[in-house]
């Protein structure tokens, strides 16, 4: 049984989660060289937080809440002091370009009152599959307007 998570510049560790929270932690603060007043959370393939900053001080065994041979990225807590929601902010390199979809549940995690407006859900269900912005009716009908008048 282990876990694989991934950190740095492309830097990955397999850990075996049948162990202490606490113990896992450890192992995890240490190898991934983060030091001990870092907060750390692993977010998983489907872009959800273990919460591992809630679970540190608990007794339980870590497969309770990590699944068996599941890529996890290792992410740094940043709290604010007053009552703004905790950040979090990646410990892998290029998140954006390694696993997007990540990148940008974590960006949302973050901001969680901040709309995407690249991401608009509306937007996306309304244009067909094979539609993109570049070929959308619109966007034909401008262009060809602009080709009939220089013509």
């Amino acid at each position: 049984m282990f876990i694989t998570v991934e950190f740095g510049a492309d830097h990955q560790i397999i850990l075996n989660p049948n162990c202490k929270v606490i113990n896992l932690t450890e192992s995890l603060r240490e190898k991934c060289r983060c030091g001990h007043d870092v907060p750390i959370d692993l977010l998983d393939e489907s872009g959800n937080l273990v919460n591992l900053s809630d679970l540190e001080g608990s007794q339980d065994i870590a497969t309770n809440y990590l699944k068996e041979r599941q890529c996890y990225v290792l992410v740094k807590i940043i709290r604010s002091d007053g009552s703004e929601p905790a950040r979090y902010e990646s410990m892998l390199e290029n998140l954006w370009k390694r696993h997007p979809e990540l990148a940008e549940r974590l960006q949302k995690l973050s901001n969680p009152h901040i709309r995407d407006k690249w991401r608009n859900p509306i937007l996306k269900k309304s244009r067909s599959s094979k539609e993109t912005p570049f070929t959308s009716p619109s966007k034909i009908k401008a262009v060809s307007q602009q080709k009939s008048r220089l013509a």
